[in-house]
């Protein structure tokens, strides 16, 4: 009975100078909890339940950082729009990062597999090349397209509608870099790509066709790019209507065909897209500046001066309002008074403007072009 005692005693009364955990003296069926998980705030999370809460907390941050970069894209196409070029690259390039980071983190369970965010990264890729384009960074732009093209192919295959717009734009870089015959092979393939997907009636075959004809404009071939304009502007009025920016777009592009066989009709088409845009924006746009450059250059041709004075001087204090002093575009078009100007033998306002002209590109760290070379005077020494 003294032994009984003992033990029972000794169950009931830790040993004299060990501390016993509360969990060992807690409850049989608690101990069995929290063998299985663990137990935050009265409530059981075993294995499973854990695994669920961090794919649910990987979820919740993926969705929330793919809904961040999907925004800087948006803010990076207004940028663009707006011809902040520097501004839409810095907001494409961090949503590119995020986009990169994500699908990698998607790829970790499973190497061989492209990722669950490959099309946003190939999509801002595309995106940044155009960027690049535009700030005449040709190989820069080449190596972004280049990727995006790469992705699409691999997971899409070569006759994607992704691809053909992919390979329009590698042709557009080619093209600015002069390279005339590798932009059209590219054009070309996007345009049998888009044929076969859609038929010739849609915008993307369109777009193609644009592309094609500014090739062709570019090596002087002038019937076959109006050709191509004209079938662009049909399919474009038929689907868009007469009051589309697109459509006002195609109508430049026939305007400047036409001055190189008929002023009169170069005029009228550049006077409708005019409509169109003003209709749209406004007079107070970078849009309708472009084209009242294109109206001063037909006004140029026909030896209008005056009327080619006016026009250009419109289109200067518009894209003073809109883009700055310091804009290339404002040089441009001081460049082009500056031609009016001394044409009507008023030599000292033809200077002024060339130098301001001068002094922008400078500031932009841009050269003269040899299209505006001829019309600088003999002893012009800016630039």
């Amino acid at each position: 009975r003294n032994s009984a005692r003992m033990t029972t005693s000794s169950a009931r009364e830790p040993m004299r100078g060990v501390k016993v955990s509360p969990d060992l003296a807690a409850p049989t069926e608690k101990r069995k909890a929290l063998k299985r998980g663990f137990v935050i705030c009265n409530l059981q999370l075993g294995a499973p339940e854990l695994v669920l809460a961090v794919l649910a907390s990987c979820v919740a941050f993926g969705t929330f950082q793919k809904q961040k970069a999907d925004a800087l894209g948006v803010q990076c196409a207004h940028r663009h729009e707006r011809g902040d070029f520097e501004g839409a690259l810095a907001l494409c390039s961090s949503a590119l990062a995020i986009f990169v980071s994500l699908n990698e983190f998607s790829r970790i369970p499973w190497r061989w597999q492209p990722g669950f965010f490959w099309r946003d990264v190939a999509q801002t890729s595309d995106n940044i090349g155009v960027v690049h384009m535009n700030l005449g960074k040709n190989l820069a732009a080449l190596s972004y397209h280049q990727t995006a093209l790469t992705l699409r192919e691999q997971n899409l295959g070569p006759d994607h509608m992704d691809v053909a717009a992919t390979r329009d734009n590698l042709g557009l870089v080619y093209r600015q870099m002069n390279e005339l015959d590798q932009a059209m092979e590219l054009h070309n393939r996007a345009l049998e790509i888009r044929l076969q997907a859609v038929g010739p009636k849609d915008l993307a075959t369109a777009a193609s066709k644009t592309a094609i004809a500014n090739i062709h404009y570019q090596r002087e071939q002038h019937a076959e790019a109006l050709a191509l304009y004209t079938e662009v502007l049909d399919t474009q009025q038929q689907l868009l209507g007469k009051d589309h920016l697109d459509v006002a777009a195609t109508l430049q592009n026939i305007g400047t065909v036409l001055k190189h066989s008929d002023l009169n009709g170069s005029w009228e088409n550049l006077e409708a897209s005019l409509g169109i845009i003003v209709g749209i924006y406004g007079h107070k746009h970078r849009s309708v500046a472009d084209a009242l450059n294109n109206m001063g250059g037909v006004r140029y041709a026909q030896e209008n001066w005056d009327g080619a004075l006016e026009t250009y001087q419109q289109a200067l204090d518009i894209a003073l309002s809109v883009l700055g002093a310091e804009h290339p575009d404002v040089a441009a078009t001081l460049t082009n008074l500056g031609g009016v100007y001394d044409k009507l033998g008023r030599a000292s306002e033809s200077q002024e403007k060339f130098a301001q002209a001068a002094e922008i590109w400078r500031l932009s760290g841009i050269e003269w072009k040899d299209e505006m070379r001829q019309y600088l005077p003999l002893n012009f020494e800016g630039g």
